[in-house]
Order: C-alpha cells, then structure tokens, then sequence
C-alpha cells in the first residue's frame, strides 16, 4: 500500500451487519464521486486474485475515495435472511453504502464498480439510484450476437482438444444429450454455483430502456470485457450490435481485452486496467477536466 493511500476498517447499515474497507487519499479530489466497489460472485471484499485492492488502492493513490465491502451473505459481513431476493438485497446494501457515505463523508454522487455479477448489481443499482453518476462494469452479464456465437463455435472446431473430446464421449454436448443435464444443475447448485445467484439478465428491449434512463441523467459508463468471457462476449462492437442506433453520447468507454483471463490475473493487463479505470475517472470527473472540443 503506498503512503498516499490510508485504509480503515468500518462496519456500517442496520445493526452494523455490513463490513468493509474504506481506502482514502490524503488528499481527496473535492467534489467528485466517492467509489463503490461490488462484490464478485462469492468472493469477500478482496475481490478474485485481490482485484479489488489493486483497484481501490490505485484510485485512492490518485485523490479518490473507495469503498469495497461485503454484501450481506459474503465475507465480514451479517447472513442474509428473509424471503427478498439475492438480486434486490445486493441493490438495497449497495444503496445503504451511499448512505454510510453520504452521512460519514458527505458524499453526493457514486461510481459503482464491479466484475462479473458485481457488475451486474452495479447495473442494477445504477438503474434504481439516481445518486450513481458512472458505473465501472468488468465482464458484466451481455447477450450474445450471432457474429458472436459463429466466433465461438468456429474457434472451439478449430481446437484439437473439442475434437478429442467429442471422439472420446467426454464433451459437455454428450452429457446434454444422454440426459445429464438435470443431475449437472443439482450438483452445481449444492456446490452454491447454481445460476440462481446471478441477477436476471435484462431483455434487449428492458436493457435499451434503462440504458437510456442512465444517459438521459448524464451517467458515465465504462465497460470492459476480457478474455475469459470469450464464449458470450468475443468483439469488440458486439454490445453496439446488441443495441443499434443506441446514442451513448460519447458517455461510454469500452475496452477490450482479449489476451487476459475473467480476473485480469496476469500483471501487465491488470495495471493497464487499474491506470485505464483512474483515467477514465480523471476524464470524466475532474472538476478542472478540459472543456470538449467545440464548447
């Protein structure tokens, strides 16, 4: 951890059942938004490979605060009980973070961050907030395209390994059609990899809609997608041909990573990605960022 950068434990929501690290700069950029960043799957506050440290430590090393903590259910913080849902209990702790924020630190407006179905309930909350100024999304949840599906099955026939696979009986398309399937999605939901973890992913239609709402407000996005998600998301226009003739009105950022894995393990992408997401938020929130050209 640089001298720059200062980290404290907080607890935090009702009965203090949430926990979370709470990274800030000695001295904070005024005025722009303080960071939330949302758990990854099942994995506590660190994030996979301490993702989220690196993170949290390179935005607050550059005038940002950040907070990355637990949902309820996951790592320090309380279990999750009652009948709500994983998808509307994750929005309501990301909101009760702005909260905690708001009344500690007198913030105003959030970046909420996350990968995988961190990014997703980034989304979400995003939609149902209107305190989210930008969102930061690592490989979220997207719809295929044909172009991407012809992508991915012509790279897998072209593997030798598929091949040996299928001549051997051990490939996935096999067990679907002897019929496995049903006893493969109870195994997977006793090991708490059901797919019911995941929040529900939005229609073309419901995406369009709420993605208009965000930029109609001037929300900023930032969307990256790697390697590791290669078989639903494999080029670079796909989210452009999943949404034609959508304005993003030169508020999105999309970068593409294809020579890294799901968790950016691999030193040299994980600092372009650390360096990418504090320019971006440098680009977009600087109070003293240079006017666009032409204004």
């Amino acid at each position: 951890m640089t001298p720059l950068v200062r980290e404290r434990a907080v607890r935090f929501g009702e009965r203090q059942g949430l926990a979370g690290i709470l990274s800030t700069p000695r001295a904070a950029h005024a005025g722009t938004p303080f960071v939330v960043i949302v758990n990854a799957g099942i994995v506590h506050r660190v994030g996979p490979n301490r993702l989220y440290v690196d993170i949290a430590r390179g935005l607050a090393a550059r005038g940002h605060i950040v907070l990355r903590f637990d949902l309820r259910g996951l790592g320090d913080s309380e279990a999750l009980t009652g009948g709500s849902s994983l998808t509307s209990a994750a929005v309501a702790d990301v909101k009760t973070a702005f909260d905690f924020l708001q009344a500690s630190h007198g913030a105003k407006s959030f970046i909420c961050c996350g990968l995988c179905s961190g990014a997703n309930y980034s989304m979400l909350t995003a939609f149902a907030d209107a305190r989210v100024a930008g969102v930061v999304l690592v490989d979220p949840s997207v719809a295929r395209t044909r172009r991407s599906r012809l992508l991915h099955y012509g790279r897998r026939l072209l593997h030798v390994g598929t091949w040996g696979a299928l001549l051997t009986l051990r490939h996935p398309l096999w067990r679907r059609a002897l019929g496995y399937q049903r006893g493969m999605a109870v195994a997977q939901a006793a090991q708490g990899q059901s797919e019911q973890q995941e929040p529900t992913q939005m229609s073309a239609g419901g995406a369009r809609a709420a993605l208009e709402q965000l930029l109609d407000r001037g929300a900023q996005l930032m969307l990256v997608f790697t390697g590791g998600v290669n078989q639903q998301y494999n080029y670079r226009r796909q989210l452009f041909d999943l949404l034609p003739g959508l304005d993003f009105r030169d508020q999105l950022q999309l970068d593409f990573i294809p020579d890294t894995d799901h968790t950016v393990g691999d030193g040299p992408s994980r600092a372009t990605l650390v360096r990418a997401i504090g320019d971006w938020m440098t680009l977009r929130f600087s109070v003293n960022r240079p006017a666009k050209a032409g204004k």
